[in-house]
C-alpha cells in the first residue's frame, strides 16, 4: 500500500542546514496500523508529511497503492488532494464558524468530483454514524468540547473513503479521558472499515497501549521495529 524508499528531508535555518529525516525506507501493507514513536525532532511528523504531500523531499521515493506520488529522479510530485489520504492533525482544524455538518462535508463539496446535494447528506450522515455524533449536525464547533471537535475532525478526513489515514498526534490536545475515547474510536474504526493508518505519537505508553506495528525514529533516522 505504502513504499517509502530512502526519504530525505533537510531544511535550512539561521544555524544552518537540519536533517530532519535521513534515508527511511519503509513498507506498509494494505490494512496495517503503523506507529511511528520518538521524541520531538527525530522526522516523524515530517515523515508523514512527505506522504501525504504537505513536504516534498529531497531525495527519495513514495509509492501509494502503486502510484508514484513523489520521486526525485525522474521528478514526480503529486499534491495531497489527488493521493486518496485522509489526515488528522494535533489542532482540531475545524471551521469555527461552520455547523458540524457543513465542516464535515467541505471535502466532498470542494473535492474534484462533484457530488449530488442526495450524496453529499448520506455520506455526511455515514460519517457521524461512525465517529457517533449522529443528531449534532447544527451545532457549532464552539459548541463542542474538544473531543467532539477531534471527532469532527476524524469525520472529515474519512468522509471522502480514503484508502489511508495518517494521524499527527491526534490525541496530544485532549484531556487523558477524551484522548482514550478517541484511541477506542479509531482502532474500532480502522477494524470494520480495513483501513491503513499511519499514527504520529511520541507517547509510548500510548504507542503499547494501541498497539500495531511500531517504527522507532531517532534523529531522523529509523533505527528500531517492534511488532
Amino acid at each position: 500500500m505504502i513504499r517509502i524508499t530512502g526519504l530525505t528531508k533537510t531544511y535550512q535555518t539561521g544555524q544552518g542546514t537540519v536533517k530532519a529525516v535521513r534515508e527511511i525506507s519503509l513498507d506498509i501493507k494494505t490494512g496495517e496500523f503503523c506507529i511511528l514513536l520518538g521524541p520531538s525532532g527525530c522526522g516523524k511528523t515530517t515523515t508523514l508529511r512527505c506522504v501525504a504531500g504537505l513536504e516534498r523531499p529531497d531525495l527519495g521515493e513514495i509509492v501509494i497503492e502503486d502510484t508514484v506520488v513523489n520521486s526525485h529522479q525522474p521528478q514526480i510530485y503529486v499534491a495531497p488532494e489527488d493521493r486518496g489520504l485522509g489526515m488528522i492533525f494535533q489542532s482540531y482544524a475545524i471551521w469555527p464558524h461552520l455547523n458540524v455538518f457543513q465542516n464535515i462535508a467541505l471535502p466532498l463539496q470542494h473535492g474534484k468530483r462533484k457530488l449530488s446535494r442526495a450524496e453529499v447528506r448520506d455520506r455526511v450522515h455515514e460519517a457521524l454514524d461512525l465517529v457517533r455524533l449522529r443528531g449534532m449536525e447544527t451545532r457549532r464547533a464552539t459548541e463542542l468540547s474538544g473531543g467532539q471537535q477531534q471527532r469532527v475532525a476524524l469525520a472529515r478526513a474519512v468522509v471522502t473513503r480514503p484508502r489511508v489515514l495518517l494521524l499527527d498526534e491526534p490525541t496530544s490536545s485532549l484531556d487523558a479521558n477524551s484522548a482514550e475515547k478517541i484511541e477506542e474510536l479509531l482502532i474500532k474504526f480502522r477494524m470494520e472499515c480495513n483501513l491503513t493508518m499511519l499514527w504520529v505519537t511520541h507517547e509510548k505508553e500510548q504507542a503499547e497501549r494501541i498497539g500495531g506495528r511500531r517504527l522507532i525514529l531517532r534523529e531522523g533516522r529509523l533505527e528500531e521495529e517492534h511488532a
